[in-house]
């Protein structure tokens, strides 16, 4: 080949890669390396996979994380959206120490303040901790620190939500600790800071079992027992439905997933339908996009109602990561991560009655209808006939963004789009 025409293919490659780097931080790639407010170039936080959460002070609470090595921050803003604020900021070095990695939703404690659930890091004495943050002041305290193996709180790595239990108990759970270091289920009273644990998970019979403890907030079922999934426990790593007796802490294996189920990797709480059922969904399985399935709360017998089909013909959608959400006529509500035509998620509801499934949105990456993708979060009532949710990605920054999906009309409006901090 003549060097000539080496020397224009050469100019013409340079060409087209600068062109593509341009185009990428052009649309969020460079919004995503931007220094963070600590100084330091990283990818800044996104939102949870947690719902968000009505306070005291009749604001939206939110919390926006991304991974153990990175300060999260928690946010709040009216119910259309406005006045959004950043009210606390995780630091690595802050005095007192907090924490850096917020997991989970906050939940009203029904007085003054939030709660909300800390993972820990991998250092040898931060097991993680449980916080609340008043929602006049803004001020964050620290109320429990875990204690790993040994000591007064045992457990690390608490993961999901906390449930309201009446009384001003709350429920959770942790990843791994407790004696056996396979995760603890405990109760928690943040008036007095006093946790106890309820139950620790059994040591698995096979070489790895996965993990136990849910990744969601359990569910109280009313009978005096509380319900959860596990995404990856078992001999076939699939998962199972659970629940632990309220009084004296007996687990019990309700419903097991594997390879030939028509579903396998729970990953949300499970919902009551008011007719003896609690729906769930397995990020995978089926015809290898996720599903919806129920389980008879007596009988424990397990029945998968729906099979996402990916991007083709069918019931568009992939990887339903959240819990399903009822909207009181009989539907539940929900969102798959992925798939659906633009391959970033959809919006869905399903009849109760019949199983039968309604796509209502679907995301696209060049956003023509709606801004943001990825949703992974539960939806949350906002009262007026709308549900709020979130997404992990999208936006004017691509950092994820905020929306209403009106429930009678399906329509989806932008509320928030996410930069550096915030909106």
């Amino acid at each position: 080949m003549k060097p000539a025409l080496l020397k224009t293919l050469a100019i013409v490659l340079i060409g087209t890669l600068a062109f593509l780097l341009g185009w990428h931080l052009l649309h969020g790639g460079w919004e995503n390396l931007k220094e963070d407010w600590t100084g330091k170039y990283r990818h800044r936080p996104l939102p949870t996979r947690a719902p968000l959460a009505l306070g005291p002070d009749g604001n939206y609470w939110g919390v926006a994380s991304n991974s153990e090595e990175m300060p999260g921050y928690l946010y709040k803003m009216k119910p259309d959206g406005s006045e959004w604020k950043r009210v606390h900021t995780f630091l690595y070095d802050a005095s007192p120490p907090f924490g850096i990695h917020p997991v989970g939703g906050l939940v009203s404690d029904g007085v003054d303040s939030l709660l909300g659930v800390i993972y820990g890091i991998s250092f040898p004495t931060d097991y993680g901790s449980l916080y609340k943050i008043n929602a006049t002041t803004g001020v964050l305290t620290t109320l429990v620190r875990f204690s790993g193996t040994t000591g007064p709180h045992l457990g690390s790595y608490p993961d999901a939500t906390l449930a309201p239990a009446g009384m001003g108990d709350f429920w959770g759970s942790t990843k791994k600790g407790g004696t056996k270091d396979v995760g603890t289920l405990f109760k928690f009273h943040p008036a007095t800071s006093v946790l106890t644990t309820i139950a620790e998970f059994p040591d698995s019979p096979v070489t790895y079992a996965g993990t136990h403890a849910p990744n969601d907030a359990l569910v109280n079922d009313g009978n005096g027992s509380w319900w959860g999934t596990n995404c990856c426990s078992g001999a076939e790593r699939c998962g199972n439905v659970f629940k632990v007796n309220a009084t004296n802490g007996e687990l019990t294996t309700v419903a097991k997933f594997t390879k030939g189920t028509g579903g396998s990797s729970p990953m949300g709480s499970l919902v009551s339908d008011g007719a003896g059922f609690l729906w769930g969904t397995c990020t995978q399985g089926g015809k290898g996009y996720g599903t919806i399935f129920k389980v008879n709360a007596t009988t424990g017998a397990l029945t998968t109602v729906v099979e996402f089909t990916g991007r083709g013909a069918g019931i568009p959608g992939g990887g339903p990561y959240a819990a399903l959400v009822s909207d009181g006529h009989g539907f539940l509500w929900g969102c798959t991560y992925g798939a659906g035509s633009g391959d970033v998620g959809t919006l869905f509801k399903v009849d109760i009655a019949s199983g039968a499934l309604t796509t209502l949105v679907e995301f696209d990456l060049k956003q023509a209808h709606h801004k943001g993708y990825y949703p992974n979060a539960p939806l949350v009532s906002d009262g007026h006939g709308a549900f709020l949710g979130t997404t992990q990605r999208g936006g004017k920054k691509n950092a994820g963004t905020i929306f209403k999906i009106d429930i009678a009309t399906g329509v989806l409006t932008t509320l928030v789009e996410f930069g550096k901090v915030g909106p």
